[in-house]
């Protein structure tokens, strides 16, 4: 049924038509609603001249959202499908958009890209799209990390959806992550997080290690260790860092 709401998602966004998200389940209904949270974040965590980072940028979806609260920041954009990227920087020719995948490690990698479904491209293929739906095709595309990226860099928001790979990118901006302490909005679903091997409760241990608790963008939370692993609505989580004694 994932997959049945995230394909119908993906044809509304591309319509121009949100309500068709809402018609079809209360699964989609949260997913619509969740996009809503992520923009609601952004307008309160973001001042005019923040930095923003994306990382996996797709077609700007959420990008824009953050260019138009931050219109005197900066905003970084990762984006490893050369049509998509090319479309990034045409749509915002403000934006730095870096053609590359980010992960755990640099190099050079194959990715799947979904020519007809390209917001399921990733490092790893999913086998939820078939050839018919998907039309695969195989690309080399280099791959970097947050800590290199944006080393002596301080952002405010840091949004990751990469298809399962969201692990592997937190664990590549360690360092920026305990400097900066950004925000964190990441996708996590633990079918998509296992084509790469990754236990359930990975993202928390790793961002719990570096100070931070886990919340939904709905605000629920903050989530034990437990309650993040079995769970199998939330697709969009978010990562706040702990605050720091007042002194009182």
């Amino acid at each position: 049924m994932r997959s049945v709401n995230r394909v119908v998602g993906a044809v509304s966004r591309r319509l121009d038509r949100p309500e068709l998200l809402a018609a079809v389940s209360a699964d989609i209904r949260q997913q619509q609603q969740e996009e809503l949270a992520i923009r609601a974040i952004l307008a309160s965590a973001l001042s005019e001249d923040a930095l923003y980072v994306d990382v996996g940028a797709n077609r700007g979806q959420i990008l824009g959202a953050a260019a138009g609260i931050a219109p005197a920041g900066r905003q970084i954009a990762f984006e490893p499908i050369p049509a998509l990227a090319a479309e990034v920087r045409r749509a915002f020719p403000a934006v730095d958009c870096r053609e590359m995948a980010l992960s755990a490690q640099p190099g050079v990698a194959e990715f799947c890209h979904f020519r007809t479904m390209d917001g399921w491209s990733g490092l790893r293929r999913s086998p939820e799209i078939s050839d018919e739906l998907g039309d695969p095709e195989f690309i080399e595309v280099r791959v970097s990390t947050l800590d290199a990226e944006l080393d002596g860099l301080t952002p405010s928001v840091v949004k990751i959806d990469v298809e399962g790979a969201e692990l592997e990118v937190l664990q590549g901006g360690r360092s920026l992550l305990a400097r900066a302490k950004p925000l964190v909005i990441f996708e996590h679903v633990n079918s998509a997080a296992g084509l790469y091997g990754a236990p359930a409760d990975a993202p928390w241990e790793l961002l719990g290690e570096l100070g931070y608790r886990i919340f939904s963008v709905l605000g629920v939370g903050p989530f034990t260790r437990e309650d993040f692993a079995a769970n199998e609505t939330v697709v969009n989580w978010l990562a706040a860092p702990r605050l720091r004694p007042s002194g009182r």
